[in-house]
């Protein structure tokens, strides 16, 4: 516990965690690194030199400056940790409580999504992810959304793919989506739905999470950056491979 402390407090300081973002990119040398964070030649000096003390960065015979294997861990390992602190607000009201661990330790994968804090701007997202489809459209949702069905429709009768994960049994309401014509099979159902989630091949327009007082308000993520839809991806397709078909 001792060792961890002291790589926290390292890390802690501003100018030395920017450094490791730096060296993350490639190898520098001080002069490049003092230039890049305005300071001077001394003190980035003194800092690389507590980094490299904590095993972090490394000095090669040419004078640059790089991570070591362990540093590059460390920050692989650290940015899911940029990604909550970041969203520190949303994430102590909502909760990942039954997504399975091994995807809450890969968040890292999320920093380069956006957070939409307007419902309506979530739903304008999924209708134009339906709208610019080419090969699917997945989507995990505690309800069904007659905002998106038209489009929705159109985009399966231009022959884009369709699967859905919802609950098991859903309460009646009239305001629910009508069910577009697909294949038997690619509508599935869960006991609960544990994320909010609408997805093509070219992005992740909707990913939320559900409030810690239950339910969901359907604010959260959007991205089209490779990382972040490679993670909702394996998500969906993990909820998926345990879903029942369900048969209208």
């Amino acid at each position: 516990m001792e060792r961890l402390c002291d790589l926290l407090f390292e890390v802690s300081n501003e100018v030395r965690l920017t450094i490791l973002q730096h060296l993350e990119e490639g190898p520098s040398n001080i002069s490049r690194l003092s230039k890049e964070l305005d300071i001077s030649n001394q003190e980035c000096s003194r800092h690389v030199s507590r980094l490299v003390d904590a095993e972090l960065a490394e000095r090669d015979s040419e004078g640059q400056y790089g991570l070591t294997e362990y540093g590059g861990l460390f920050m692989k390992q650290l940015q899911g940790q940029v990604f909550t602190s970041e969203h520190r607000e949303y994430f102590n009201g909502h909760t990942l409580a039954q997504v399975p661990y091994e995807f809450v330790a890969r968040l890292g994968e999320l920093k380069g999504s956006l957070y939409v804090g307007d419902v309506m701007a979530v739903f304008q997202n999924i209708q134009e992810m339906c709208d610019e489809a080419e090969e699917y459209i997945w989507r995990l949702t505690d309800k069904r959304l007659n905002l998106i069905y038209p489009n929705l429709q159109a985009a399966v009768d231009r022959g884009v793919a369709y699967r859905r994960v919802e609950p098991e049994v859903i309460v009646a309401s009239p305001h629910v989506e009508m069910m577009p014509l697909v294949e038997p099979g690619e509508i599935r159902g869960l006991e609960t739905v544990d994320v909010f989630m609408a997805i093509s091949e070219k992005e992740a327009a909707a990913l939320a999470f559900p409030e810690v007082t239950g339910g969901f308000d359907y604010l959260g993520f959007t991205s089209r950056d490779e990382k972040t839809l490679k993670w909702c991806t394996e998500l969906f397709q993990y909820y998926w491979d345990r879903a029942k078909p369900k048969i209208y």
